[in-house]
């Protein structure tokens, strides 16, 4: 009986260290208007289409740039090594997710990254799918 008592508090508590783990480790994606409209500083994945117009850097050399849903704009900025993700976001339509969370002046301070180029997504037409052999 003792056994089994140990057997399962052990079982108990890895269960609840799993959940705790998995817990802290989840960021939902929100439009720019959701995260405007949450007023919150909690860690979010922000996702819109990327303002072509609107990369540059600030005057401390920070990557900033504005992720559109349509509605909203929401500008962001990023202290990191932007380059690579916003370099292949050098097309109309390019969505952006950035991670992280909304500022308390509105802007979105980024710790990642990541570009979806939407060439890369495209199905192929039925003619190009029977010339590949598909």
């Amino acid at each position: 009986m003792l056994w089994v008592f140990l057997g399962l508090v052990v079982a108990v508590g890895l269960g609840f260290a799993a959940i705790s783990m998995v817990g802290g480790s989840v960021l939902y994606y929100r439009t720019p208007t959701e995260v405007v409209s949450a007023h919150s500083s909690e860690p979010v994945r922000l996702a819109g289409q990327l303002v072509i117009s609107s990369v540059g850097r600030d005057a401390a050399g920070a990557t900033v740039f504005k992720i559109t849903d349509g509605k909203t704009s929401v500008p962001v900025i990023y202290r990191g090594g932007a380059t690579t993700a916003l370099t292949t976001a050098s097309k109309p339509g390019t969505q952006m997710v950035a991670e992280g969370s909304l500022g308390t002046d509105g802007t979105f301070v980024a710790t990642n990254l990541l570009a979806k180029c939407p060439s890369k997504f495209q199905t192929a037409s039925p003619a190009a799918a029977a010339t590949d052999g598909s």
